[in-house]
């Protein structure tokens, strides 16, 4: 029998052939156009072939259709860029290798046809991923945002009753990036619908705490104080969560019509369906859950947290001075517990402050006090809160009294900048000036220099400021330790006072303390009373050195000496001064033995 693609004239391909063209060729000119529709049709599939294969590339994709160029462009940005699309996109199986060309075609197909979608859709099947990247399963463990993320737990089990898939992580979510993770995955996942720090929302599931010391915006943190108190995260990480999730119905019009709807509130069916037997990206339908430090632009809305949901703007003045603004002539200065996050509930937390509650509009309010800066701070805040509190004290109600005592004898309606400086003295007494205390003291400053324009466009003189300004150099100091002026104290044997020391010899803190950063734990000052003498044993005006300004209680004091018990009383009483025996300007004051022998005799 002879062949049936044979090209003699009584083949049945021949006989074909010579039925089209009779009546037109010779015998011969039959066998010619046998022969060259022979040669056509091996071509035909030989071009055919080489098309399929063509066609299932990336390239041909990337350059051909232009609804799969952006698709086509983050591939090539991508680790993937060496496995085909085809190699992930179609599942493995003993006819993976034809539904690959089967696909490619009809792609190409609908694009001459122009009967695709607008929208590509493909999903990846997890087998397709775990040949390769199997041993996920085995060694887990990947750093992903400095967070120590296991493969393993979220791949063999449910998470929060839902089975996850490769993809359901890894997707095209962000434009241009190629199955990409994005941290508003983990977030939906982690806190949707779950209180912050509990749960899956447990901070310490992802994070550890710091070992060492931390700075958020330019202020340094130890959390050491968290493990050992073992302090809640939210006490200042309160405002890291933004969104709640939720599932607008109208987004399952997108791509569902209204019969499908009656399963909205069947969340097991729709998790089922959507997540673990088809790859749909979470927000596609939830709305997105950001997680992390809020820029500091959206920060004034997010440090009132949950306090906002009964205060609303009844804290206004508060949150305004927390922030930094508001504040007429004076720039923006937020606090720096703002920049770093800390919420209300930092402060403002009955957990954290076990304090009595006052009760004002039928509204309780958790009274913040010294315990709270403490909490967090160690008990050496103690200090540095009631300085605070006198320094503002003292500062607000001068100003208070100099503003009623001008607009007593101005006259007339006060000038804009009075007007100013009452705007800016109320901002710190309504919005408590503890909260924000650079702020505060920038602010009355500044009502001062208000109130003294104000003045003089009445043609009144100007008052003198009624608290002592600190050497400037001393100003990253002060920004904690406001009002230590008038702060004082024991030092070796001596009462201390900061007012002299800063307000009137304007010594920088420098001068007697070495910076945080330079200082050992238990040291407060860096010498000893040995180190008062440079400055303290200098004669004054008259020629003399005041020593009963720092030893006014020499005359009850018996000292040792050589010669046994030394009165001070006696030698005082008999007309000698202390000149007579202490040479205050050598480096040891201590009256030598050759001294005692101009009087006594051994």
């Amino acid at each position: 029998m002879k062949n049936w693609l044979s090209l003699d004239a009584d083949s049945p391909f021949g006989r074909w052939v010579a039925r089209v063209t009779r009546g037109h060729l010779t015998p011969r000119g039959a066998r010619l156009a046998t022969l060259a529709a022979g040669f056509t049709l091996a071509f035909g599939l030989v071009g055919m072939l080489g098309f399929v294969q063509i066609s299932s590339s990336p390239t041909f994709c990337g350059s051909t259709c232009h609804i799969m160029k952006p698709y086509y462009e983050s591939w090539k940005r991508s680790k993937h860029n060496k496995i085909a699309c085809v190699e992930c996109h179609i599942n493995p199986g003993i006819t993976a290798e034809a539904r690959k060309k089967f696909e490619a075609m009809s792609m190409v197909v609908k694009y001459i046809t122009a009967t695709y979608g607008t929208k590509p859709w493909a999903e990846v099947d997890d087998r397709a991923c775990l040949r390769c990247h199997e041993r996920r399963l085995l060694e887990g463990k990947e750093v992903f945002h400095d967070v120590l993320f296991d493969h393993t737990p979220h791949l063999t089990e449910s998470r929060r009753g839902l089975r996850l898939r490769c993809t359901s992580c890894h997707s095209q979510i962000v434009q241009g990036q190629h199955l990409t993770v994005t941290v508003t995955t983990c977030a939906m996942c982690h806190f949707k619908g779950q209180p912050l720090n509990q749960e899956t929302a447990r901070c310490r599931l992802c994070h550890e705490v710091p070992e060492k010391v931390v700075s958020a915006e330019g202020t340094p943190f130890d959390h050491s104080q968290v493990k050992r108190l073992d302090m809640d995260c939210r006490t200042c990480h309160g405002a890291v969560v933004r969104g709640t999730g939720e599932v607008p119905k109208d987004r399952c019009l997108q791509c569902h019509n209204d019969e499908r709807l009656e399963k909205y509130g069947d969340k097991e069916l729709l998790h089922r369906a959507h997540v673990t037997e088809h790859k749909v990206d979470c927000i596609a339908c939830h709305m997105e859950i950001q997680h992390g430090t809020p820029p500091a632009s959206a920060r004034i809305a997010e440090a009132a947290g949950d306090c906002a949901q009964c205060h609303g703007p009844g804290h206004s003045v508060q949150q305004s001075l927390f922030a930094g603004l508001g504040g007429r002539g004076v720039p923006r200065m937020p606090s720096a517990m703002y920049l770093a996050g800390v919420t209300c509930e930092g402060c403002h937390d009955r957990t954290l402050v076990d304090l009595p509650r006052t009760e004002v509009a039928s509204v309780h309010i958790v009274r913040a006090s010294e315990v709270s800066c403490m909490s967090c701070h160690g008990p050496k805040y103690l200090g540095i809160y009631q300085s605070w509190q006198q320094g503002l004290a003292q500062r607000t109600g001068a100003m208070r009294r100099e503003l009623d005592a001008s607009a007593a004898v101005m006259g007339g309606a006060p000038p804009s900048a009075y007007a100013d400086a009452r705007h800016n003295l109320a901002l710190v007494e309504q919005g408590h000036g503890v909260h924000n205390v650079n702020f505060a003291y920038a602010l009355l400053n500044k009502a001062h220099e208000q109130l003294n324009d104000a003045r003089h466009a009445k043609g009144l003189g100007a008052l003198a400021k009624p608290w002592a300004e600190i050497a400037p150099g001393s100003a990253n100091c002060v920004s904690c330790h406001q009002g230590i002026e008038k702060k004082g104290g024991p030092f070796a044997g001596y009462a201390f006072d900061h007012s002299p020391h800063l307000e009137r010899a304007r010594l920088e803190c420098v001068a007697c303390h070495r910076p945080h950063s330079e200082r050992p734990e238990s040291e407060i000052v860096r010498f000893g009373p040995e180190g008062c003498i440079t400055c303290h044993h200098r004669p004054t005006a008259t020629g003399q050195i005041d020593c009963a300004k720092c030893h006014g209680d020499v005359r009850k004091k018996t000292v040792s000496s050589y010669r046994g018990e030394f009165s001070h009383e006696a030698h005082l009483d008999q007309g000698l001064e202390c000149a007579s025996c202490h040479d205050a300007r050598s480096g040891d004051p201590r009256p030598s033995p050759a001294k005692c022998r101009d009087c006594h005799v051994d």
